[in-house]
């Protein structure tokens, strides 16, 4: 869905991954592993956050040969929770940075991330081993017809329910790893 973005997110073990990526091998048109390293800045004019919370980000992501300028709104209050995407390819990160640096943004962290991703007619599932993190599974309605229900249904095979959806961004569940790790 252009500039909208409705999903779940997960935080599962490697059993389940494996599980759902071999089964939705025979019904997906095709399985991708990428390398992604995210760079994520934040202003010093601008709160992202509340109460702790990440609700706005940007960041670059670095996925092969490309760079990516993404620029991303969580709307909580709706139901289901979405949020804005904005993305666009940039020809030199270095020279982006220079522009962010400039603007008042720093670099908050960087997250390094294997994605395995494929997608059916209805969804589609990006499972990431996180570094210093774990496994996570996202699942993205396709388009804005979908029904979150339905992707319940789907990772109900999997034992995953509604209470194992996490709406805490990939941010913020560093920061908490991060901080357990320091004590």
């Amino acid at each position: 869905m252009k500039d909208k973005e409705i999903e779940l997110k997960f935080v599962i073990n490697k059993d389940i991954k494996e599980k759902m990526i071999s089964d939705l091998q025979s019904i997906s048109t095709s399985i991708n592993e990428n390398r992604l390293v995210d760079t994520y800045y934040i202003p010093n004019f601008k709160n992202f956050e509340i109460n702790g919370e990440t609700l706005e980000c940007v960041r670059i992501r670095e996925l092969n040969d490309v760079n990516i300028l993404t620029y991303k709104k969580i709307h909580r209050e709706c139901n289901p929770v979405y949020c804005d995407e904005y993305e666009t390819k940039i020809l030199n990160k270095e020279q982006m940075e220079k522009i962010l640096f400039a603007l008042g943004f720093s670099i908050q962290m960087v997250i390094d991330k294997i994605r395995t991703s494929c997608s059916t007619n209805n969804f589609e599932f990006d499972f990431d081993s996180v570094k210093n993190l774990g496994e996570l599974l996202e699942v993205e309605l396709k388009n804005e017809l979908g029904d979150v229900e339905d992707i319940y249904k789907f990772v109900a095979k999997y034992g995953l329910t509604k209470k194992d959806v996490t709406y805490e961004g990939i941010q913020n569940m560093m920061k908490k790893r991060q901080n357990k790790l320091k004590t």
